[in-house]
């Protein structure tokens, strides 16, 4: 018999009317409303993107349950990798102290702060530069006072324009942003290590090139990255 995958959804919860913004925000998560037939036809043509896929279907795009907590998460990611960047995300749940009950699962003993508690939160001690504590505290206000909209139904070149203007923030977030906390479909980080190796054959493409070659791929160059990112996942199959 062919593998069948399911998703199972238990929620604990007072008040029944968040059961409908948990349900919407899961199938988001895990990519579940989108229509794949016309993204799976235009990736498969390209025999580069191809590789990423499983059997004719590229990967499904993984997005963040709070778009916010994903903000805070790409910054403390800007240079490091995933693992200490996740350990300086636990410190700042830690510092916030606002504590879980006891209905949840072990390890799952703290919510991450929202902006308004993030922003006057002393993040001194914890392993951040001073440089990158100034970056997040620019962002928080940014999205605290509207100036940058953590919400999918706006123009990528407005979300583009206004994160970017930031201090301390780079074309790398503001696409891994767009991509993995807001789940746009048309972003594409050229400049990421990942989709530079993807696209490397004798000799390293330049910036320019890699975003020519993306041309191709509009309107669904997110889908794209992903293919690039899973090609030695693709190679081994």
């Amino acid at each position: 018999m062919p593998r069948t995958s399911a998703l199972a959804l238990h929620i604990a919860c007072d008040d029944i009317r968040c059961c409908m913004e948990i349900h919407n925000r899961v199938r988001k998560m895990f990519d579940l409303d989108t229509d794949f037939s016309r993204i799976n036809h235009l990736l498969a043509a390209d025999t580069t993107l191809s590789r990423g896929m499983t059997n004719g279907h590229v990967p499904r795009l993984p997005v963040a349950f709070d778009p916010f907590e994903f903000v805070v998460r790409a910054i403390l990611g800007q240079q490091i990798t995933v693992k200490p960047a996740t350990t300086l995300a636990g410190r700042i749940a830690e510092k916030a102290e606002q504590n879980t009950g006891p209905e949840y699962p072990d390890g799952l003993d703290r919510y991450f702060p929202d902006a308004e508690e993030l922003v006057s939160l002393d993040l001194s001690g914890i392993g951040l530069t001073q440089t990158r504590q100034a970056t997040l505290q620019t962002a928080v206000r940014a999205v605290l006072d509207e100036a940058v909209k953590l919400t999918p139904n706006q123009p990528f070149d407005a979300f583009h324009r206004d994160f970017s203007i930031l201090k301390g923030i780079g074309d790398w977030t503001v696409h891994y942003v767009a991509m993995r906390g807001l789940g746009m479909k048309d972003c594409f980080p050229a400049t990421d290590l990942g989709v530079i190796k993807a696209l490397t054959r004798d000799e390293k493409p330049t910036k320019k090139a890699i975003q020519a070659m993306a041309e191709a791929w509009r309107p669904y160059r997110s889908y794209a990255t992903l293919c690039l990112w899973h090609m030695d996942k693709g190679d081994e199959a």
